[in-house]
Formats: C-alpha cells, sequence, structure tokens
C-alpha cells in the first residue's frame, strides 16, 4: 500500500511541474502588464521611445501642421509646406521629447486616475518651438502663424474600453503576483511527489524555455498581424509602438528561457555519469518522436506562412539550445574531475565538484524567479537630456551645491532704446542665450500710456527711500518724464519690470515671462532662479502672470531643503526656482528669499577696490539679509554709481581673478558654495568662466 501509494504521487510530479511553469509564464505577462501600464515614469519612457521611430515622427509632424494650418485659417495653407518642414525637424529634437514626455505623464495620471473624461493635451510650448523655427526660416510666416492660436492639439476621450484596460491592469497586477507565488508553491511540491528530482528539474527547466519562446512568438507575430490590420499609411507608427510597450516583455521572455535552459542543462547532465552517457544522449520513445515529428511539421507550415517572425524565433531557440549544449558540456566536465578527484582522495575537491550542479540549478531558477516576480530589462531608456544646466558633471549635485551665473536689475538691458541707466549688455531673453541661469528682477505697477508708462505711486516708497535706492538725479528724470506722460488715457493697470520709476525704464512682466518659458521649452536640461522684489506687487498677480505665461507647469515645487538634484528637477519638470523679496504670500512655490531660502553678501559698494582689493575682500563676503541657514547663497558683485551704471568698473570687478578671489574668499568665510553671482553687464569680464571653476568644471 505504502509503494503503491508512493506511484501515484510520484506521477502527479510532471503534471505539477507543468502546471507551475503555466502559472509562472502567466504571472511574467500579467505583471509585465501590470508594469507596463500602471509605472507612469516607465509608460512616459516608452511614449517618448516612440519617437525614435521616422514613422512615428512623420505622423505627428503632420498632425501638428494640421492643427497650425487648421487654428491659422484658409490664409496658412499657402505656408504648409514651410510649417511641415519646420515641425518634421522639432519633432525629432530633445526639446519636443522633453515635451511629449510630460504630455504623456499627464495622460497617464488622469487614466490611473480612474475618472475618466477627456484629456487636453495642450502644446502651447510645442507652438512655442514652431514659431521660434519659422521666426528664422521665415518671419512673415510666423507672424500669419502666431503661437497664440497653437492652443491645443486636440481633446482625447479614453472612454470607458481605455479606462476598462487601466483597471484590468490594476486587478492583473496583483493576481500576478499570486501566481508567481502558487507557481513556486507547485515547484517544490513537485519536486517533493517526485520519485527522480533530476528529471523533475530537467522537466521544470524545459518548461520555461518552451514558455518564454511561446511568449516571444505570440510577441513577434502579434507585432506582425498589428502592423497588417493597421491602417493604411500607419503601419509603421503601430509597428513603433508595439516594439516601444512590448520589447521589454520579449526580453524578460527571454531571460526566463534562458534560465530554463541553464536548468534543464544542469539536470540533465547530472542524471547519468560520464561512463553511461551515451554520445547520442537518452533514447527516445517512440511517442517522443512523434511529438516531435509533429512540432517539426508545425514549425514548418509557421516558417512558410510568417517566415519573418518565424525566424528570429528560431534563431532565439537556437541560441538557447546552444545555452543548454555549453552548460551540459561544462557540466561533464566537472563530472569528469569529480571521478579523477575521488579516485585521488581529494575530499574538498569532490565536495566542490559536487556542489556545482546544485548551485547552478539554484542559481538559474532564482533568476528566473526574480525575473517573473519583479520584472528586468523592461523598461524602456530615460528620455532626459544628457547634461544639466551644461554639463552633466552637474546632474547628480543638489541645486544647493551648483553655482549659477546671475545678472542684478536683469530687466535693464542698455538695448532696450526707452531704459535711461541700463546695467547690462542684453535683455533677458538674451541673457539666458548667453549661459546667464540667475534673473534678479523688480517689478511694479504701472499703467501703460501714450509714450511709456507711469508708475502706480500707490506701491512705491516715499520719495526719499527712492533717491536711496536709486539717486536723485533718477529720481528727477522720473518726475520730468511723468509729468509730460500726463495722467489722461491711462490703460488697465499692468506689472512692469522697472527699476525705481517705470517711466526710466519699463518691460512688460509678461513679455519676460514669454521669453523665459521659450528658453526652458527649447532648452529640456536647464534650471533658472529667479528673484523677485516686489515693490508693492500682490503674490496673487504674480501666480496669475506666470499661470498666464505658461509657467507653472516648471516651478519647482518642492521643499527649500534638502533640495533635489538637477537632475531630478529635470525629470521632474519643475526647474524653475521662483522667490519674493517682500512678500511671497501662500503661494507653495512662491518662496520668501531672505525668509529661510536665501542669504547674501552686501550690495552697496562705492568702489572697484572694495571688490576687487585683496584686504578688503573678506569684509565683502559679511553677512547681510538672510539667515545663516538658508541653504542658497547669492553674492551680490557690482559697483553701485545709481543712477549711471559704469561698464569699465563691471570689467574690472568682473574680471576672473579678482572675481574668483572674491567668490572662493566668501565661499571659505560663509561656509556655503556660491549659489548665484550676480553681476552688472554680464560680457563685461568672465562671470561664466568663474562660475565654472566654482562648478569644478575644467575650462
Amino acid at each position: 500500500m505504502p509503494a503503491t501509494s508512493s506511484g501515484h504521487r510520484g506521477r502527479l510530479a510532471g503534471p505539477l511541474a507543468g502546471l507551475a511553469v503555466l502559472l509562472a509564464v502567466l504571472a511574467l505577462v500579467l505583471s509585465y502588464a501590470g508594469r507596463a501600464v500602471l509605472q507612469s515614469q516607465p509608460f512616459a519612457d516608452r511614449a517618448v521611445a516612440t519617437l525614435k521611430s521616422p514613422a512615428v515622427q512623420a505622423d505627428v509632424a503632420d498632425h501638428l501642421t494640421d492643427v497650425v494650418v487648421r487654428q491659422g485659417g484658409g490664409d496658412l495653407v499657402t505656408v504648409r509646406p514651410l510649417v511641415r518642414a519646420v515641425t518634421g525637424a522639432i519633432v525629432g529634437s530633445a526639446a519636443f521629447a522633453a515635451l511629449f514626455r510630460r504630455a504623456a505623464l499627464e495622460l497617464h495620471a488622469s487614466l490611473v486616475s480612474g475618472h475618466g473624461g477627456a484629456v487636453l493635451l495642450t502644446v502651447a510650448d510645442a507652438g512655442v518651438l514652431i514659431q521660434g523655427a519659422l521666426e528664422r526660416l521665415s518671419p512673415n510666416a510666423a507672424r500669419r502663424v502666431g503661437s497664440d492660436r497653437l492652443a491645443r492639439l486636440g481633446s482625447l476621450d479614453p472612454g470607458d474600453p481605455v479606462l476598462g484596460v487601466v483597471r484590468f491592469a490594476r486587478r492583473v497586477y496583483a493576481i500576478a503576483w499570486a501566481l508567481a507565488a502558487a507557481a513556486v508553491l507547485l515547484a517544490l511540491l513537485a519536486f517533493w511527489l517526485s520519485r527522480d528530482r533530476r528529471r523533475t528539474a530537467q522537466q521544470l527547466g524545459i518548461g520555461l524555455v518552451f514558455g518564454g519562446l511561446t511568449i516571444a512568438a505570440l510577441y513577434a507575430f502579434a507585432g506582425d498581424l498589428a502592423a497588417r490590420l493597421a491602417a493604411p499609411g500607419r503601419a509603421g507608427v503601430v509597428t513603433a509602438v508595439w516594439r516601444a510597450f512590448g520589447h521589454g516583455l520579449l526580453v524578460q521572455a527571454l531571460l526566463v528561457a534562458g534560465a530554463g535552459a541553464v536548468l534543464a542543462a544542469v539536470a540533465a547532465a547530472a542524471e547519468q555519469t560520464p561512463s553511461d552517457r551515451s554520445p547520442d544522449g537518452e533514447r527516445l520513445t517512440s511517442r517522443a518522436r512523434l511529438g516531435r515529428s509533429l512540432l517539426a511539421i508545425a514549425a514548418g507550415v509557421v516558417v512558410v506562412l510568417e517566415p519573418g517572425p518565424a525566424v528570429t524565433i528560431a534563431a532565439s531557440a537556437g541560441g538557447l539550445f546552444l545555452v543548454y549544449l555549453g552548460v551540459r558540456a561544462v557540466i561533464d566536465v566537472a563530472a569528469r574531475s569529480r571521478v579523477a578527484r575521488r579516485a585521488d582522495g581529494r575530499r574538498a575537491g569532490r565536495i566542490i565538484s559536487r556542489l556545482a550542479a546544485p548551485a547552478i540549478a539554484v542559481a538559474a531558477v532564482a533568476a528566473a524567479a526574480a525575473i517573473i516576480v519583479t520584472g528586468g530589462e523592461d523598461d524602456a531608456a530615460a528620455v532626459t537630456p544628457e547634461t544639466c544646466n551644461g554639463y552633466a558633471a552637474l546632474c547628480n549635485r543638489p541645486l544647493n551645491e551648483v553655482a549659477f551665473a546671475a545678472t542684478h536689475n536683469s530687466m535693464a538691458s542698455v538695448t532696450i532704446p526707452t531704459w535711461l541707466f541700463g546695467q547690462q549688455d542684453g535683455t533677458i531673453q538674451q541673457q539666458l542665450d548667453y549661459g546667464i541661469r540667475g534673473l534678479l528682477i523688480d517689478t511694479y505697477y504701472g499703467f501703460p500710456v501714450k509714450g511709456g508708462v507711469r508708475t502706480d505711486l500707490s506701491s512705491l516708497p516715499k520719495r526719499e527711500v527712492a533717491v536711496q535706492q536709486v539717486g536723485e538725479p533718477a529720481v528727477k528724470a522720473a518726475e520730468r518724464i511723468r509729468s509730460r506722460l500726463g495722467d489722461q488715457n491711462l490703460g488697465p493697470r499692468q506689472i512692469y519690470l522697472c527699476h525705481g520709476f517705470c517711466e526710466i525704464g519699463s518691460v512688460p512682466l509678461s513679455a519676460a515671462l514669454a521669453d523665459l518659458r521659450t528658453f526652458l521649452v527649447a532648452n529640456p536640461g536647464e534650471a533658472v532662479i529667479v528673484i523677485n522684489q516686489d515693490e508693492g506687487v500682490a503674490p496673487a498677480d504674480i501666480e496669475r502672470a506666470f499661470a498666464q505665461a505658461g509657467l507653472l507647469d516648471l516651478v519647482y515645487r518642492g521643499p527649500l531643503g534638502p533640495y533635489p538634484t538637477l537632475r531630478e528637477m529635470i525629470d521632474s519638470g519643475q526647474r524653475l526656482v521662483v522667490m519674493a523679496e517682500n512678500d511671497a504670500g501662500d503661494i507653495p512655490w512662491y518662496h520668501l528669499a531672505y525668509g529661510n531660502a536665501l542669504q547674501e553678501t552686501p550690495f552697496r559698494f562705492r568702489s572697484a577696490t572694495a571688490l576687487t582689493d585683496p584686504s578688503q575682500v573678506a569684509d565683502s563676503c559679511r553677512p547681510n539679509r538672510g539667515p545663516a541657514s538658508a541653504p542658497l547663497f547669492l553674492v551680490n558683485n557690482w559697483v553701485d554709481t545709481s543712477p549711471f551704471p559704469r561698464a569699465s568698473l563691471a570689467a574690472a570687478v568682473n574680471a576672473r581673478a579678482a572675481l574668483l578671489r572674491r567668490t572662493e574668499t566668501c565661499q571659505r568665510i560663509r561656509h556655503r558654495l556660491p549659489n548665484l553671482v550676480a553681476v552688472d553687464f554680464y560680457k563685461q569680464g568672465d562671470v561664466l568662466g568663474v562660475v565654472r571653476a566654482l562648478n569644478g568644471i575644467s575650462p
């Protein structure tokens, strides 16, 4: 009776091993499907990976072109070929890839939330890229298009079927873990019941090989079928999407099949001794011969009907068979060595040789289990810029460990004809293109009037304070211009970038923010810091201006410390840090600069020697505003000769030797890296070179 019971139990080992393999294969497929759908970052990376396909690039470019022409009205039909050429070039760029990734993340968030409804894919940023390219190639066409017309790519309503797929993915991801656990338990039970555990191990290994190859075959044939069923001209797009989202499953399946081949080879090699193993292997039974013959016939039919995918699978199977033969050969050599060592009586050698085969088998099973349960090699490469603020070495550094070149009164450009007493060599747009990544701006309320802007004095300090800030000549000039402008026919109150008085120079905040957004969109690997000297401008109005400029998606919303790395900021899209000097309100991303975010040096230096004389440099580093615990450090480096800034003095204090000596001295005294090195006339001297040196970047 016990022997009969043992025989019945032994016969269950084979079916249990087969069921374990089936559940393991199902767990692999379902876990991959769950990860591909539910994890936002891999989903977005896979979506962007499709843009590497010329077919997808052409499809997206055609769609963008249709949007531009449709929104522009009939007058844009004549420039359609030019718009198509521009969009074709843009779609393949890193800047567009970053925009596309952000749209994919938004789409994924909407889908996974389960709320449904239409998803609006905005391409206002893509419009910026198109507009910029058109302005270089054809200014007339750019004016006719207008970036404000490119408001949306369109709306996508996923509908119940797509949302159902997402809900199903959630369930199957949990089921996958249960199936994986069940597969492991069944495999262990099969081993326990088996009368020949080596043979059971071989069955499990062969099962994993065939399971992995089956998944690979389904991937290849389903992709080929999907391409054939695609709409005319869309086969390339379907193929690219299929590969981007399914190739990881193919890789996983082949890895599992490889682990199975190793397990089968170890078990087969250990089944016989070298002396009694025939060269041809085990003798085939009639049933086995018939099964393999039928399998060969089926494989031949598949090769004839679908030669492309069949050749791919055949090559994979051939490679796995070579792995199988190689592992068997290694075990055979180890077995012969064990026989020789046994004859020599070398106990240690015998122990090692006996453990070799089980160790390889255990490693193969563990590898297969890890791939099935956790996934491996299934993520598309992240589509991110290779550099951060121009250098790969800066990517892994937190924000407070990176130095930025900055400008004081960034809006006060000598290139603006109506700006009196300019302090910079170029506009904010030109500064960003040059390499400036820190902007110190002043915001005021003003009223547009014919011939200029009239400052809203209700938000300004008293006259004597203004004299201290910008000097008596500047105040008198503002008063003369103000009286000439009059107070009639004032337009609606707006926010301007001014210094002291908008009458002596102004730039609409909306225009400056538009330039900033254009730069950030076109340069997805750059982070920028803005410090706003808000002169009575309400935080809510600042927030509204940033929203209207399309910058809210780019502002940094994290804590003031510890800061993320530049790479993390760029990957998240939050790479614009904004601070207020006076009133940040309760806006989460608008930080009070000198509250707990920023500390600085003095900023009123009356002579160049205060910044260049080695005996005076240490005093120029003493604390001014901001607590000593603030994580960011601003070094103010200009000579105050208000209201007449002097480029010659800027050349002296911005010279490489002088500026580097001062910043390094301040770093030593304040125990902080100068995160912002702010200067006047940024083209004078070598502020970019000094910042590179502070960052440890070789020239």
